[in-house]
């Protein structure tokens, strides 16, 4: 049987940040994985990893795994990996595993799908007789077909509506874990709003001069606002359907600035709070240096 597997990026909430490296950094990913198809009565098992982008473990990273029967939590071992095993024997049809990771203020969701097929039957070969004995098989009267037909529809029916009534609770249970999730992130946002990049760099600058404070600042929100753009073209490439990695990739060539870019951006600044003029800012070259005189 083949494995499939799924992965997903787990990101920070808090997306801004100083630098377009540091946002990379604080990513890690999920990936699970399964067999494809299992035969009734076996029992699933899901197996899984958390790294980071550059393949580093991410430990202790809480797991809910939601089987047709129930939700099993676990955990991440030491080199980020974890195993789960469905609680009851699987049935025939095709399931939807869905699994939740979530470390601090950090989540992501993966689904995998696999098949459960009927049980094949154990043929037992009988001894060949000397001399078979000629029985021709009992007929059945068209009455008892027809209860026989019934009896299977009934049959089919009540698994269908089984089925039906699985999912809808499984999807139910979904929607009441990601409400929950949803909340706990919010409240951890709340907690955490003190220390986000925009307010420790605000209470940083309060300590610094007032005739640079303004540039300093407008510094800040030059960055805040590219890092910002950068997020939002990484969103849109995951509901156009791209991968995490090209997801990633667009992020930072949006996120990258020039040298030539912030040279002219902090020349500006300077211009615009009176530390310099525009004649002594047109001294120096393209590489931000003075001349040497020879």
């Amino acid at each position: 049987m083949l494995k499939i597997t799924s992965t997903v990026l787990l990101s920070c909430m808090i997306a801004i940040s100083m630098t377009s490296i540091s946002w990379a950094e604080e990513n890690f990913m999920l990936t699970i994985s399964s067999l494809s198809e299992y035969e009734e009565g076996q029992h699933s098992i899901i197996n899984g990893k958390t790294e980071t982008l550059d393949g580093k473990p991410v430990s202790e990273v809480t797991i809910h795994v939601y089987f047709p029967s129930e939700i099993i939590k676990t955990s991440t071992n030491a080199t980020g990996q974890f195993s789960v095993t469905s609680p009851l024997p699987v049935k025939v049809g095709e399931k939807d595993i869905e699994v939740y990771a979530r470390k601090d203020n950090k989540q992501a969701n993966s689904q995998i799908t696999y098949n459960v097929i009927e049980s094949k039957p154990i043929i037992i070969q009988e001894a060949k007789q000397t001399k078979p004995e000629s029985k021709k098989p009992k007929e059945i009267d068209p009455f008892s077909k027809m209860i026989q037909e019934l009896e299977k529809q009934k049959a089919e029916k009540i698994e269908r509506e089984t089925s039906i009534k699985e999912q809808q609770e499984i999807s139910e249970k979904r929607r009441l874990a990601q409400k929950d999730l949803q909340n706990d992130l919010t409240e951890s946002e709340k907690r955490n709003e003190v220390n986000s990049p925009r307010n420790v760099f605000y209470r940083f600058i309060q300590e610094v001069d007032s005739s640079v404070r303004g540039i300093f600042w407008q510094q800040f929100l030059f960055t805040e606002r590219i890092t910002q753009q950068a997020h939002e073209a990484k969103e849109m490439a995951l509901k156009d359907g791209r991968t995490s990695f090209e997801a990633m990739k667009i992020f930072q060539n949006e996120a990258a600035v020039t040298q030539q870019e912030v040279m002219e951006f902090n020349k500006n600044l300077s211009m615009q709070y009176g530390n310099a003029t525009e004649s002594i800012q047109n001294m120096f070259d393209e590489n931000g240096k003075l001349p040497r005189e020879d």
